[in-house]
């Protein structure tokens, strides 16, 4: 297994949903430094499918983790340009560990990943759904409905980055949203989380592995 040399992560910024993920993937920067871990942070207007090319090709990081709009073929970067596509540019990710915050990413994309080289490939076979607080999103950090949808995600990198494999990561994710699903259809929990518990448990079960739950960093 390759050492660590670097990561990459993407995060535009031009919606609302987009721009919860560019906020929430900050703890995630700075675990990585915590970490001495290089990180090459395709944010705003960068994340676009050349700079994209550019550095993977030049810096070959071994762990790269998306955000971002997607379909069943493809992820997307700033303003919906796609960045990476089935059977077309995906053999870009041979020989890394792939976690993409991106709906139905899993469906089609991912397998084509794998097939094209790629070690492990983390992404959903169905919409991510995000729920927030309509009070909040001017502050998505501070938003608590949120954190219960972006903190179980946010684990699945940082399990990584911490030397977890691929597929203690994932756990660790799933054991995550079934605690907060819990959670929100208790007593202890809003109204606001009681309705959005459903679309929690409908990300947990469409969050998909595909690849070698073995692989890691090191």
């Amino acid at each position: 297994m390759k050492t660590l040399k670097s990561i990459l992560i993407t995060r535009p910024n031009h919606d609302l949903i987009t721009t919860y993920l560019y906020y929430w993937s900050q703890p995630i920067i700075k675990e990585a430094m915590t970490k001495n871990i290089q990180t090459f942070d395709l944010s705003g207007k960068k994340a676009n499918r050349s700079l994209l090319t550019s550095y993977i090709e030049k810096h070959n990081p071994i762990f790269i983790h998306f955000n971002g709009h997607g379909s069943n073929s493809l992820i997307a970067g700033y303003d919906n340009e796609i960045l990476i596509e089935a059977n077309k540019n995906d053999k870009l990710l041979a020989q890394k560990i792939i976690y993409a915050l991106s709906c139905d990413s899993a469906i089609i994309l991912g397998y084509s990943c794998i097939k094209n080289g790629a070690l492990a490939f983390i992404g959903y076979k169905r919409k991510y759904i995000l729920a927030y607080d309509i009070k909040s999103y001017t502050r998505p950090l501070k938003d608590k409905l949120a954190k219960l949808f972006l903190e179980p995600s946010n684990l699945v990198t940082i399990s990584i980055l911490k030397g977890n494999t691929v597929g203690n990561a994932f756990q660790k994710s799933q054991d995550s949203m079934r605690r907060h699903f819990l959670y929100m259809i208790s007593t202890k929990a809003t109204a606001l989380e009681k309705d959005a518990s459903s679309f929690l448990w409908a990300n947990k079960k469409g969050q998909t592995l595909i690849g070698d739950e073995n692989s890691k960093i090191i």
